[in-house]
């Protein structure tokens, strides 16, 4: 019986200690997961699913994000000091769009806004996000396309002072789906 939780605990303790502690090291990890997987046989997703099942999730660094310039945007979603103004903006939106960030180039600035875009590369990028953030007011907006079907939080087709960056966005959006 004591080799039986001695070994539990040992299979726990190996998964907890796997799991990356800094965006670094998961990285690092999810590079060397993905030269081990075949992806033309599993597929994207397939690498994804060894990614996380061997790495974890991605941890989210808060370091830097006072003033998110460079930043990941699927990183500015999650961390402080925009997660709780995000969360609140969007509701039950909130995890869809964290989703549609994952795959993302840095967020670029534009006068005192930075603005960010991504898809979710499951389901083909069918769903897609773009967020922004005031560095300056702290204010964020995002829009949301699922589906063909696009939804504004904190703004909308008439209102003023929306980052230029986002409307391209929402224009490219629209007129791909």
């Amino acid at each position: 019986m004591k080799k039986v939780y001695l070994g539990a605990l040992l299979v726990l303790g190996a998964a907890s200690w796997a799991e990356a502690q800094t965006p670094q090291q998961w990285d690092q990890c999810a590079e060397r997961v993905g030269r081990t997987v075949d992806s033309q046989e599993v597929g994207v997703v397939g690498v994804e699913a060894a990614i996380k099942r061997q790495c974890g999730t991605r941890p989210i660094s808060n370091a830097g994000m006072a003033k998110p310039d460079g930043k990941l945007p699927y990183d500015v979603f999650q961390a402080a000091p925009w997660k709780a103004r995000f969360q609140q903006l969007t509701g039950k939106s909130y995890g869809g769009i964290k989703e549609s960030l994952t795959v993302s180039g840095r967020m670029e600035r534009q006068g005192d806004w930075l603005v960010g875009s991504g898809y979710d590369p499951r389901g083909a990028g069918a769903s897609s996000a773009a967020i922004a953030v005031n560095s300056k007011t702290g204010k964020v907006l995002a829009v949301y396309n699922a589906g063909g079907d696009t939804r504004f939080f904190g703004f909308n087709q008439n209102s003023k002072g929306v980052p230029a960056k986002l409307w391209e966005w929402v224009s490219e959006s629209t007129a791909a789906g």
